[in-house]
């Protein structure tokens, strides 16, 4: 007998009423489900291709939108405004840098180039009291002008932009207002943002880019240094004054060689290298190296020393810096270099040590060079006396037997340059090479001896870095400078190697806002034939720093921070003396 199979029991009307509902649903929902998708996007479509309309359209107007041209004192500036994920305000100021301004937060971004510049009304401002304060009370406001006037033909054409697209696409009335009202409430949300986040006193904390480095020089927990550095910000006559200086200083600047195709008025026959010395761990230091090396088109940098502090492990990460700038890097060791930093620095990429009398031949220029014979990491450098200028003259004579080996294998092409950290104790060089190179006392000097040889000892690029005395000048508020020499000498001819100018460069003030370059251009007269100094000349004064005496020819007066026994440099030939000039 099979079994019996249970019949479903019959659903109560309640339960008749839901299931019919929900097959409603159902076969409505298969029926109309295509029909609502349509329907959502003909709803959300439109908007949004509008508004990718009116973002491509207007993006393309403000693109084409012209300028706004004025003059800012002698400075013919034109200013752009343009959306940007980038906001603020750009000031272009080729070929030192750019200057920067973080005035507000909405997406807007306004840029001002220079364009000319009026050589006879710089001089003028430069040199007139009354010309300088009647642009510090007209250069805002000229300013102001010139952007809300760019504003303005931004505006325009980029409604413009988006009208005629939406023209092209739509070819309907309704979309094209739709569009051309889209852009205007973007563009018053954004004209409203940056007015309500406008920061004035933003002008007067610029960032510098390029040359103009104006990063803080150190970071000091003392709160009379802040207070010193924001008494020492520049405002915008400031910058216009300074930039006026540079430019009007250019129409002087002496040039070299061949002039086509030269960086800074050189020509393709002149070879240019930097001599850097005391970086002392300051990082601006090798930002300044940099910038040179790229604008100048140096063929090696020269650093004489004390690049570190206390010359420890930890401090290699500081001499990382030194590949990176492409061009050889010739060393010497300074007396807070150790030997462990002098190995970190012949392990990086195109390093040169010199040490013991070796030479190199590096930009078709032959450099020997010797480290310092002593390792002090504490104080400030100052001249040797006594046994310590000993010395600094036995490891002299140590670099002078090399120069000779040298010179005696190689009578056609003789030692250029000799680099050595401190000044002192240099008889053994006198007459033997026609240039030396040094460091350590912080503080430049260029002399030229009786003998023949010119002795150039750099300042500090780093401005005297991270040392015990350099935070205390922070604190002082007078920090030393940053400076740096580029040295042009003769590529070609009889005369390659020859040093032919010098172009001395100092980046000051508090924040690193003044910029500086003096180049000297040597004439003849100032290129005298090497000649070693006889007995009497090598015991006097020149050699041993002696101030009782001096070897004839040179004056027994020397210049403050000059090197003792050695007389100042004579006047540069009016029609190619030094002239003062933008770095470019």
């Amino acid at each position: 007998m099979s079994p019996r199979i249970p019949r479903p029991r019959p659903l109560r009307a309640p339960q008749r009423r839901r299931a019919g509902a929900v097959e409603l649903v159902r076969r409505l929902g298969a029926r109309r489900g295509p029909r609502l998708l349509v329907r959502a996007a003909r709803t959300v479509l439109p908007p949004v291709g509008v508004l990718l309309v009116a973002a491509v359209g207007a993006a393309l107007g403000f693109a084409l939108a012209p300028g706004s041209s004025t003059y800012v004192g002698p400075l013919q500036t034109e200013v752009r405004v343009r959306p940007s994920l980038t906001p603020g305000v750009e000031v272009d100021l080729p070929p030192v840098g750019k200057v920067s301004f973080d005035t507000h937060r909405a997406p807007l971004a306004v840029t001002a180039n220079i364009v000319s510049v009026d050589l006879d009304a710089a001089g003028r401002l430069v040199g007139s009291p009354q010309q300088l304060l009647a642009l510090e009370l007209t250069a805002a406001d000229t300013v102001r002008a010139a952007t809300v006037r760019a504003a303005a033909y931004s505006l325009g054409c980029g409604l413009g932009g988006a009208l005629l697209a939406a023209v092209v696409v739509y070819r309907a009335r309704r979309r094209v207002l739709q569009t051309g009202a889209a852009v205007l409430v973007v563009v018053l949300a954004t004209g409203a943002g940056t007015w309500a986040s406008f920061d004035p006193a933003a002008l007067r904390q610029p960032r510098f880019t390029g040359l103009l480095s104006r990063a803080p020089y150190l970071v000091s927990s003392t709160q009379d240094a802040l207070e010193r550095l924001e008494s020492y910000r520049s405002g915008l006559s400031d910058i216009v004054r300074s930039v006026s200086t540079l430019y009007a200083s250019a129409a002087n600047l002496p040039v070299l060689g061949d002039q086509q195709g030269g960086p800074g008025g050189l020509g393709e026959d002149v070879t240019t290298v930097l001599h850097v010395s005391d970086l002392h761990l300051n990082p601006l230091g090798f930002d300044l190296t940099e910038d040179l090396v790229r604008q100048f088109g140096v063929r090696a940098v020269l650093d004489t020393g004390d690049t570190t502090t206390w010359g420890t492990a930890a401090e290699s990460t500081f001499l990382g810096r030194i590949g990176s700038l492409g061009v050889p890097y010739v060393w010497v060791r300074g007396n807070h270099d150790s030997a462990q930093t002098q190995a970190q620095v012949a392990a990086q990429p195109g390093a040169v040590v010199l040490d013991g009398g070796a030479t190199a031949e590096v930009a078709g220029l032959v450099l020997a060079g010797q480290g310092d014979p002593v390792f002090s990491a504490d104080g400030e450098g100052s001249p040797a006396e006594g046994a310590a200028e000993q010395v600094q003259e036995e490891a002299n004579e140590v670099l002078a037997a090399g120069i000779e080996r040298w010179d005696g294998a190689h009578p056609d092409d003789p030692v250029d340059v000799a680099l050595v950290h401190d000044p002192s104790g240099l008889r053994p060089l006198l007459g033997q090479v026609p240039l030396v190179l040094a460091g350590h006392l912080h503080k430049r000097s260029v002399t030229l001896d009786a003998s023949g040889t010119r002795v150039m000892v750099e300042g500090t690029t780093g401005g005297a870095g991270i040392t015990s005395a350099g935070l205390n000048r922070l604190a002082d508020g007078a920090p030393l400078p940053l400076s740096a020499t580029l040295l042009h000498f003769d590529a070609t001819g009889e005369d390659a190697g020859r040093l032919l100018a010098y172009d001395e460069v100092t980046v000051g003030g508090l924040g690193l806002a003044e910029v500086s370059l003096q180049r000297t251009v040597l004439g003849d007269d100032d290129r005298p034939p090497l000649a070693v100094p006889g007995p009497t000349a090598g015991a006097t004064a020149g050699a041993t720093g002696s101030p009782t005496a001096s070897p004839p020819g040179t004056s027994p007066e020397t210049a403050p921070g000059t090197v003792p026994g050695t007389a100042p440099s004579p006047p540069a030939d009016p029609s190619a003396g030094a002239a003062a000039g933008p770095v470019r």
